[in-house]
């Protein structure tokens, strides 16, 4: 009997030769971008933004896989139109954020303002950041410690510190959630304490006090934090020597509340 090819539509009805097409049809930008895919996902989300242009996270999407395909100075456009999203809606530590990363896209531009997308101060005019962490340092404080805050991305699942190891950085959430989990001597597997989200930070104690880590913290969706390593905040302190007495009573005035407290409670009931 004579065999004839079967069409497009057919094909991939009965599950032909033209399977690959289907899969090719149904791939998102998201899920090429998270493979690192960015020449494949630049077009995919620029249709998204296109089609959905208030849409904050699409444009972020669009962002990175811009950069990641080299296409830097149209990267550091949509970087810094998502940093404007979030600081005139009050998300003020997203916005460091997403600014931090087009500063850093930047760097292979010429260092002009209208290139590197820091052609507004990182607070200017605006109200204070919507984090505990900022809301005790002036101005000139703020600034000097944003300035040394690098970005820093996990995937589901990835580890950010553990239990036992040094303390040498202190974390602000920007996006994202994490899972903060201790030990105790009567308990086989790890004891859940506690879920952080944006704006919360974390790892402050062992950098103040040199202790090692108290908590094995993990993210538990793809998250962006804020880190601020303890050698960049000596160099801040150098300079601006009243950030230590502000961190300090701050942590002094929390102190019944952190990641800490709530470890010593559970280990006197244990």
């Amino acid at each position: 009997m004579q065999r004839f090819p079967l069409g497009g539509q057919e094909a991939r009805r009965l599950g032909g030769y033209n399977t690959p097409r289907m899969a090719e049809e149904t791939e998102s930008g998201a899920s090429l971008l998270a493979r690192r895919e960015y020449a494949r996902a630049v077009p995919l989300l620029k249709r998204e933004h296109e089609k959905y242009p208030s849409n904050p996270r699409i444009r972020l999407q669009y962002a990175d896989a811009l950069a990641g395909a080299g296409m830097t100075a149209e990267a550091v456009e949509q970087y810094e139109a998502t940093a404007k999203y979030y600081e005139d809606n009050g998300l003020t530590v997203q916005a460091i954020a997403v600014r931090k990363k087009g500063e850093k896209a930047g760097e292979h531009l010429k260092k002009d303002e209208s290139a590197a997308g820091v052609s507004e101060p990182l607070f200017g005019a605006r109200p204070l950041p919507q984090s505990p962490l900022f809301e005790m340092l002036n101005d000139d404080e703020r600034t000097a410690i944003v300035k040394e805050m690098e970005v820093e991305s996990h995937d589901e699942g990835s580890v950010i510190i553990s239990e036992g190891d040094p303390g040498s950085s202190m974390y602000l959430i920007a996006s994202g959630e994490v899972k903060v989990y201790t030990r105790l001597a009567n308990k086989s597997a790890p004891v859940f304490l506690a879920r952080l989200g944006e704006g919360d930070f974390f790892g402050e104690v062992s950098v103040l006090t040199g202790k090692p880590r108290t908590a094995t913290i993990t993210a538990s969706q793809r998250t962006e934090l804020l880190r601020l390593d303890k050698e960049k905040l000596d160099g801040v302190l150098s300079k601006y020597p009243g950030i230590r007495k502000v961190l300090e009573d701050f942590y002094q005035k929390r102190a019944m509340h952190t990641v800490e407290a709530m470890i010593e409670s559970l280990k006197k009931k244990s």
